[in-house]
């Protein structure tokens, strides 16, 4: 038998030895948060929380501005409570009289009643009631007394003009010219004028101002001269010459006007034959209705002719009306009616409110019960009682419409609003 295997060896290992570590320092309990303290209300308003607390703790921040340009220490949805506290409402609002919206409503009156004497007129010739002749003669019977009263209030307007500017109360004192030369007025009648002095030559109404000329001396100081002075014979010749000149003018417009109306009413006669009479109603309804809502009812007696676009429809209503007549003749006499009446006649009317309100509201009761008389001619006189009574209902019911329509006026001005551009009037 083999011998027994000799028994391992036994190794031995030195015990581990304990190191004694650091015991962490103990656990301390804190004690739960206390309640805030119930909030007092203050009479002092709540101040917005500070944008930038870095910045507030070193410097105190500037007051906030209404400036987009600057830089603020504020964000761009800032709003301070002083935002509004130069808002202004309703600051150029006039509240309105009643008597006085009735008495600028006759402007629209008269204007509308001339628009219904016209059609009303063209019905009676179409029908053959009326003889175009007779309407075109009392027509322009009236249009020359017309002018012949604007002619007088003319002149009366140039001498007081003529005064304040002697008198040093309105512009630059201006000298006549003695040699006559014209520019165009109303037909041609305002006569030139040139300022004092060796300045630029402008004539009344222009778009500067006249101002006097000046001459620099060597110390550059500008010396204004003197207007020369004028004899009252020299200025009185001046003025006859004046308006001779002017009268001769209006003639020859009122000629050709005349002639080229002669030469055209047969052209204009056949204008529109292969058009229905249903087209020629609608499309002289809707020029109508363009001259009543673009007349110019504001304007005043400075202004030498009426608004183009509205005159311009309905002229061209006027002929569109009178290419169905059936005679030459015919055509001839309602558009020099419409003529007159669209016209001339509006500078008329402007003149005469401008010189007496009596003769202007007396104007306005002959021109309503005209378009009455007309209705009641033409249609029948039931719509003239139905005109009469939407006229002073009209002018009655829209002024207290309006009165009461103001109450919902809000106009906000304030700083912020669009900045007006202002315009120099003379260069400097």
């Amino acid at each position: 038998m083999p011998p027994p295997p000799p028994p391992p060896p036994q190794l031995h290992m030195p015990s581990p030895t304990t190191v004694h570590r650091p015991s962490p320092p103990p656990l301390l309990t804190t004690p739960p948060p206390q309640p805030w303290p119930p909030t007092q209300p203050s009479s002092q308003p709540a101040r917005h929380p500070s944008p930038n607390p870095r910045r507030s703790t070193s410097r105190k921040r500037k007051p906030w501005r209404k400036l987009l340009w600057v830089k603020q220490d504020y964000p761009d949805n800032w709003v301070d409570p002083t935002f509004l506290s130069q808002l202004q409402r309703n600051i150029n609002v006039h509240p309105y009289d009643f008597y006085s919206l009735v008495a600028d409503s006759t402007v629209i009156v008269q204007h509308l009643s001339s628009v219904v004497i016209f059609v009303t007129s063209f019905i009676a010739i179409s029908a053959e009631r009326v003889s175009p002749v007779a309407v075109a003669v009392a027509s322009s019977a009236l249009t020359v007394a017309g002018w012949a009263i604007w002619d007088m209030g003319y002149e009366k307007r140039e001498a007081a003009t003529d005064m304040r500017q002697l008198a040093g109360l309105g512009a630059a004192p201006h000298s006549r010219t003695p040699s006559g030369n014209l520019v165009g007025g109303m037909t041609g009648g305002l006569h030139s004028r040139t300022p004092s002095g060796n300045g630029a030559s402008g004539a009344a109404g222009s778009y500067f101002p006249p101002y006097p000329a000046s001459t620099s001396g060597e110390s550059g100081s500008p010396i204004k001269k003197a207007p020369p002075e004028v004899s009252p014979e020299v200025d009185k010749a001046h003025m006859k010459h004046a308006q001779r000149a002017r009268r001769l003018t209006t003639a020859k417009s009122a000629a050709l006007i005349y002639f080229t109306l002669l030469g055209l009413s047969p052209i204009l006669r056949s204008l529109t034959t292969t058009i229905s009479v249903d087209s020629i109603w609608a499309i002289a309804t809707w020029l109508f209705l363009a001259n009543c809502l673009g007349f110019d009812y504001g304007s005043g007696v400075e202004v030498k002719f009426p608004a183009s676009l509205p005159t311009n429809a309905a002229i061209t209503s006027s002929v569109v009306l009178a290419s169905r007549l059936p005679d030459t003749t015919h055509v001839f006499s309602l558009i020099l009616f419409s003529i007159q009446v669209f016209g001339l006649f509006p500078v008329f009317r402007r003149y005469l409110k401008h010189v007496s309100w009596n003769l202007h509201v007396l104007l306005t009761v002959v021109l309503v019960l005209g378009a009455a008389g007309g209705l009641g001619a033409v249609v029948g006189w039931g719509w003239s009682v139905v005109w009469v009574c939407g006229v002073i209902g009209g002018m009655g019911g829209c002024g207290w419409w309006l009165i009461g329509l103001q109450k919902y006026k809000n106009e906000i001005h304030g700083p912020w609003d669009p900045a007006r551009p202002v315009i120099r009037r003379q260069w400097e």
